[in-house]
């Protein structure tokens, strides 16, 4: 018997080997069909898929054989893979090179050896396809063909297997990239939300007092550098959702003066502010109801337009929305925001909606954040919609932006008509007093909420722990209670799934700085019939106590 030499790169040769991490992992059917294949086609009881370590020939794929290792120094693969050719013993007991073989004399009795080897393409040899048989044969060339066949076919399956391995690694590793800039952002959304709920909260407090039009400016402005940041936040968080595919589409039948009577009277005082004019132009009929997602849309505006004002100084910013209708439901909702700005140059427009993209135009002192855009950009594409951009140096830009949609046109009744004249400014008519609890351990946050609620005839409590919370709601009767969820003592959602078995129990608001979208699932999930994010909203929080209202008046 004679034991093959080491191939001339057995380090390479090795190193190659083990860099696919294959040795010693389980069996796999795609390696299993190749070598079952390989019997049926040779007509050969066993066939093998085996690579060769320092030690050892190890089988991948063992068709008709239970073991899954033979010692390096007995196997024929050792002396196939010295060859670049198909290696062919037709009767071991005939060969000196193996007539002494324990393989040949003893189980599994290999007589007959044919062994294709598994080359990568710089030659580097990890081992065989093989088929082995007890009786002294030949194969025909077809068989021989459909082995090397076979065996190229091997190959690219270690080589796919290595990539797939590779793909899993790196998609595992992207996911806890992802997982943690989630987190990241979770965390600091969070920890902004609330000194931004005292900052607003307490700003709209002073603009309420009797105190001169000097300082009211002055808190106008303080007022706006927390809802830019707030937009901040916001953008941040649409953004990773975005990128994440985590965002999805939540079409719903809307009216678009929906989405247009708080954006035009936003943006009227803001461009008031700077001295510049600001017009909507509707086209589209109060009758037309259109089915897309509402809070996407308004989201594209306002930053498209938001970015207009920003960089525009001197004249105007118009935006003009009407409906391209076809002949069946089908239409192409148009958005254009005109401006007479600085304009934008061929080469930032070419980058205008990549993130993180800080551009300054011609003539401005300020940058954007380079979120805004993107975000309108990843929201488009989801909603299969286009933008385009046409701008002069000197004489501004106009965005113009094509959404498809579904549309209907329905009359409203006179109670529609009716509700529709309800702003939802005007305060919740609770025609009976009802006993409200405030829980927060921040005492600047409780006042802004008391605040908001001094109009109505409540009768407020307040908390500043969650273990006097829970006592408090145990020993007393509320209508309403306002519960702040990380609270020193006993978290919010504690006390919330605590109160869910009582029979009278308060409507429960959650509020929070926890504003992402798995964290408002939980959170509601745990009991609270409103979600109440943070910094407040007053319109949103009398639209809920609206609603209340006409339930419980």
């Amino acid at each position: 018997m004679q034991i093959a030499p080491l191939p001339k790169n057995e380090s390479a040769r090795l190193s190659a080997l083990k860099s696919l991490e294959i040795l010693d992992t389980p069996e796999e059917e795609m390696f299993d069909e190749i070598t079952k294949l390989a019997s049926m086609i040779c007509d050969a009881p066993i066939s093998l898929v085996s690579l060769i370590d320092e030690t050892r020939q190890w089988f991948k794929s063992h068709h008709g054989l239970k073991a899954r290792e033979t010692p390096r120094s007995l196997a024929f693969c050792s002396h196939a893979i010295l060859g670049d050719e198909m290696f062919v013993i037709p009767n071991a007991k005939r060969d000196n090179r193996f007539k002494n073989n324990p393989l040949v004399n003893g189980d599994p009795n290999v007589i007959f050896y044919a062994g294709i080897p598994l080359a990568l393409d710089d030659q580097i040899k990890l081992g065989t396809l093989c088929v082995i048989d007890n009786k002294p044969r030949e194969l025909n060339e077809e068989q021989l063909q459909m082995l090397r066949l076979l065996g190229k076919q091997t190959v690219r399956l270690l080589q796919m297997r290595k990539d797939r391995d590779k793909l899993e690694i790196e998609k595992r590793s992207a996911e806890r990239a992802n997982a943690a800039k989630r987190d990241f952002i979770a965390a600091i959304s969070h920890d902004i939300r609330n000194p931004l709920n005292s900052l607003l909260g307490m700003s709209e407090m002073i603009r309420e007092q009797p105190i001169p039009e000097s300082i009211h400016h002055y808190v106008d402005h303080i007022k706006n550098a927390g809802e830019v940041i707030l937009n901040l936040v916001n953008d941040t968080i649409e953004l990773s959702r975005l990128e994440e595919n985590a965002s999805v589409l939540n079409n719903e039948w809307f009216h678009l003066s929906q989405c247009l009577d708080v954006y035009h009277n936003f943006f009227k005082q803001e461009t008031k502010r700077k001295k510049i004019e600001f017009q909507l132009k509707n086209e589209i009929s109060e009758t037309v109801y259109l089915l897309s997602d509402k809070r996407k849309l308004e989201k594209i505006i306002w930053n498209l337009t938001a970015n207009a004002v920003k960089f525009t100084h001197h004249g105007s910013v118009t935006c003009h929305v009407s409906l391209e209708t076809k002949a069946d439901e089908n239409a192409n909702l148009i958005i254009e925001i005109k401006d007479t700005g600085p304009g934008i140059s061929p080469e930032i427009k070419d980058r205008l909606f990549q993130k993180y993209n800080e551009f300054v135009p011609e003539g401005c002192e300020i940058s954007g954040s380079g979120l805004g855009l993107s975000i309108v950009k990843l929201s488009l594409e989801e909603m299969n919609g286009e933008i385009n951009v046409e701008s002069k140096i000197g004489e501004g830009s106009t965005f113009k932006v094509k959404i498809p949609t579904v549309w209907k046109r329905e009359e409203f009744s006179p109670e529609q008509k009716n509700l529709s004249n309800q702003k939802d400014s005007n305060l919740p008519n609770f025609t009976t007093r009802k006993r409200v609890l405030i829980a927060d351990d921040n005492e600047l946050n409780r006042k802004v909420l008391k605040n908001y609620l001094k109009p109505l005839p409540f009768d407020i409590v307040e908390a500043n722990n969650g273990i006097e919370t829970e006592r408090i709601l145990g020993s007393d009767q509320f209508d309403i209670a306002f519960l702040d969820i990380e609270m020193p003592g006993k978290h919010g959602t504690e006390i919330a799934k605590a109160l869910s078995s009582e029979k009278t129990r308060p409507i429960l608001f959650a509020c929070t700085g926890l504003c992402m979208p798995e964290e408002k699932e939980h959170i509601l999930n745990s009991g609270f019939e409103y979600f109440m994010p943070k910094p407040y909203l007053k319109e949103e929080l009398y639209s809920h106590l609206a609603e209340i209202a006409k339930k419980h008046p």
